[in-house]
Order: structure tokens, then C-alpha cells, then sequence
């Protein structure tokens, strides 16, 4: 109860901070409209829109209206404390989605950057997820938006179309508010990198060709301090969120994750150092709290794992041992009040295209509220569950396996804990849609 109180205070400082960071920092100097500068519908603004900011008349702390809907290819670099936003369905339509000159984002942003109302459609892209995850075939290698060791950034109301790599990649950036944005299709689709305090609260994240959210480990360590509220997470080819570069201290809160192909949260501790030090590498998956969320129709609800990179390079090259795994292993990890279940027919695994557990016969579970591999002290709290041959906790260590060594694993106990209430939830309708919250993009005051 302690973690999960230092959990809970953490995120509300960090409400906290980045509503004060609002107030003080959102107000645009000068607010510019596309028709300022003559844009007309449809027109290609690539150069006009890269010599207004390396000319200085789109400047720090300024905002620019969109009014309509442009084409537009390229990298731009958006000032310091610069608000882009648009009116209702306007954005840029991106014409070099499909075969990109180099691998820059469409937009670079600034420290304290705002983009709000934006619709960014990436033309020609192929079909949206899930279809398969080969680069340049179910996606391209298109960069959307990206920031580099930046903070109080804000995105808010948006729609990001198309089968791209990443639609956002943060790396190393802290104080980050994802608000109402819906996105569509990606590989990777939002890319988070050692970053920390970040809030992704009413958000759509759909049609992935890999993860809705992926995590990976930067300068800064594991991202932390991350908060996902109301949000959804659907029709994606593998996980809702995968957490390869941390989730540490971290909540995720009355979200829906359904119709994935492997998981809704993976909880992946991957260890890949380039000294082949472990102690250079800071411990992931530590103090997570998911609480009243819905997760159906998937193989797994949630997956614990501890992955130790270093056995790739031969035996002896081992980060992970008996010693150390207590520290770096996945815990402290608290699942409350949940609903698990499936309602797709026919029961099929997920090699047949349905979204089983793929076993050897139909004889075992459809679904696994928790497949743990290698972690300890994972508590579950009043647990209801809906539709058949779901199993509560599969437990299945890879000691001895290529990724981790059979002494590592047996460095801790596997632990966990919890109960399932007798009355099972009331099922969803195949194939639904709504929420039972605001999610996405809403309609402007």
C-alpha cells in the first residue's frame, strides 16, 4: 500500500506540475493564420512553411493557426514555446510518407511546444494494422513527430493517420502531456526513450502493425513516471503498451485494452548493455500499479518477463546472475480491481487469426489474465472475469533458455498473489467500438 501511495502522490505532482507549466507557459505572443501568408487549400507548403521558421517570422513563442488542410514534405524544426494548431479536420496532408528522403521527423519540436487540433494524414502509406510487421511492406520507415531532450511539451486533440514507423518519438524528454489524440496505424507507434513524467490521458491508439506504446532505455535510464488514463488500445498486431525500456513507478488506469495479438501490457525487463556492464543499466518494471482497466480478447492480459541481451554474445557474457536478479528482475507490480474475458467467435489461437494462446491442442486456456516468466512479488486484487477457459496466472520461467540463464532465474522466487470474485463481469458485444469515457479527439469549444 505504501508503493501504491507513492505512486499515486508521484502522478499528481506531476498533474500538478504540468497544469501550472500550462498556465505559464501556453499563452501564445502572436498568434499567425495560415491565410496571413496566402496558403491556399491543398497547396504544397513545404518551402513556404520551412522559410517562415528559418527566417525568423514564425518565431519562439508564437502560434500558427492552420485553416485548412496542406501538403507537405520534409523536416521542420519548431521553436522553443511555439504553439501549432489548426481548425476543425485542418492539418497536412504528408506526401513523402512512402519513400522519405533520410529518416528526420516531420516535425522537430522545441522545448514547451504545443500541437493542438492537428489532423496529419501520411499519403500513400499501406493499409492500416494489424496486417504484419515487415518494414517497408506493412509500413514505412516515415518518422512523424519527434523531440530530443526537451520539456513541457504538449499534444493535444490530434489525429496522426498512417502505416509509418513511429507516429511520435520522445527521447530523454520529461514533462510530456499527451491529451485527446488519436492515433492510427504505425509500427512502433508512439516511441518513448529514457524519458520520465509523461501523461497519456484520453487517447486512441488503434490499428497498429506492432505496439500502441513501445518503451526503450535512453541516457536518462528507464522511462518512469508515466501516466495512462482513459485511454483505448485496440485492434493491434501485438501489444497495448510494451514496456522493453521500463515502466518504472508508473499507473495505468481505467483503459480498455482489446483485440490485440499477443498482450495488452507486456512487461518486458530487457537488459543490452554496451560495455557489458549490467551496473551501467538502471533496473526496469519497478512499481507499476494497473488498476480498473478492461482487457479482452487477447492471448494475454499482461506478461512479466526478464530478458538478459548479454547470453546473445555466447555463454559467460551473462549481465544476470543469481546476485543480481532480485534487483533488476520485474516487481513490486499491483493489478486491481480488472476485468478479463473474450467474447470473439470461434475460439481460435492466434496463429489461426483469432486471439488464443497458442498451444498444441484445444484442450488448455483460450486466454491468461497473467503469463509471468521470470519476476516476483506480483499482487492481484478482486479480479472478475468473463467468457471460457480463461486461466488467472500461467507461470513459466525461461531459465536456461537463450535469454536468460537457468542461475539467474533461479535467483528469485517467483511470487504472486491475489483473488478472483465469484461473480464474472458482464461480457462486451463482439467487435465493439465505444467506451464508456470521452476518448480521441473532441469536438472544439
Amino acid at each position: 500500500m505504501k508503493r501504491i501511495f507513492l505512486i499515486v502522490l508521484t502522478c499528481f505532482l506531476i498533474l500538478s506540475a504540468a497544469t501550472i507549466s500550462e498556465a505559464e507557459e501556453r499563452k501564445p505572443t502572436r498568434v499567425h493564420h495560415s491565410s496571413d501568408f496566402g496558403w491556399k487549400a491543398g497547396q504544397d507548403v513545404t518551402k513556404a512553411f520551412q522559410q517562415l521558421l528559418e527566417g525568423g517570422k514564425l518565431k519562439a513563442g508564437d502560434e500558427l493557426r492552420l485553416q485548412h488542410t496542406y501538403r507537405i514534405a520534409g523536416s521542420h524544426s519548431l521553436p522553443d514555446n511555439f504553439t501549432l494548431s489548426a481548425v476543425k479536420c485542418a492539418g497536412f496532408d504528408v506526401t513523402d510518407a512512402v519513400d522519405p528522403k533520410n529518416n528526420r521527423a516531420l516535425l522537430e519540436l522545441g522545448d514547451g511546444v504545443t500541437v493542438r487540433n492537428l489532423t496529419i494524414k501520411y499519403l500513400n502509406t499501406p493499409p492500416l494494422g494489424p496486417t504484419g510487421g515487415k518494414h517497408d511492406v506493412n509500413f514505412t520507415r516515415r518518422l512523424g513527430i519527434q523531440a530530443r531532450n526537451k520539456k513541457r511539451i504538449r499534444i493535444e486533440n490530434c489525429r496522426l493517420t498512417g502505416s509509418i514507423n513511429h507516429h511520435l518519438r520522445l527521447t530523454d524528454c520529461n514533462d510530456i502531456e499527451i491529451v485527446g489524440t488519436h492515433v492510427a496505424g504505425g509500427y512502433w507507434s508512439i516511441m518513448l526513450t529514457g524519458c520520465d513524467k509523461l501523461v497519456f490521458r484520453r487517447c486512441l491508439i488503434e490499428q497498429c502493425q506492432g505496439d500502441g506504446i513501445k518503451t526503450g532505455g535512453g541516457a536518462s535510464g528507464a522511462v518512469r513516471n508515466v501516466l495512462v488514463e482513459n485511454c483505448v488500445f485496440q485492434d493491434n498486431a501485438r501489444d497495448g503498451i510494451d514496456t522493453t525500456g521500463g515502466f518504472n513507478n508508473s499507473i495505468v488506469r481505467n483503459c480498455v485494452f482489446r483485440r490485440l495479438g499477443v498482450s495488452g501490457l507486456d512487461v518486458k525487463s530487457h537488459y543490452e548493455s554496451r560495455t557489458g556492464r549490467i551496473e551501467d543499466l538502471a533496473p526496469e518494471n519497478i512499481g507499476i500499479l494497473v488498476e480498473k482497466c478492461l482487457f479482452h480478447d487477447m492471448p494475454n492480459a499482461l506478461v512479466i518477463t526478464t530478458l538478459d541481451c548479454g547470453r546473445r554474445t555466447g555463454l559467460g557474457n551473462e549481465l544476470l546472475n543469481a546476485a543480481n536478479m532480485k534487483k533488476y528482475a520485474p516487481h513490486d507490480i499491483d493489478i486491481n480491481n480488472c476485468v478479463f474475458g473474450h467474447v470473439e467467435k470461434p475460439l481460435r489461437t492466434a496463429h489461426k487469426g483469432g486471439y488464443g494462446v497458442n498451444y498444441p491442442s484445444d484442450e488448455g486456456e483460450h486466454m491468461r489474465m497473467i503469463l509471468m516468466k521470470d519476476a516476483y512479488d506480483i499482487r492481484y486484487k478482486d479480479v472478475r472475469i468473463f467468457g471460457d477457459r480463461v486461466m488467472p496466472v500461467h507461470i513459466s520461467s525461461i531459465g536456461g533458455s537463450r535469454h536468460l540463464s537457468k542461475e539467474a532465474a533461479e535467483g528469485i522466487i517467483p511470487s504472486i498473489t491475489g483473488n478472483v470474485l465469484d461473480q464474472p463481469a458482464k461480457p462486451v458485444k463482439p467487435g465493439v467500438k465505444e467506451v464508456p469515457f470521452a476518448c480521441g479527439p473532441q469536438p472544439m469549444k
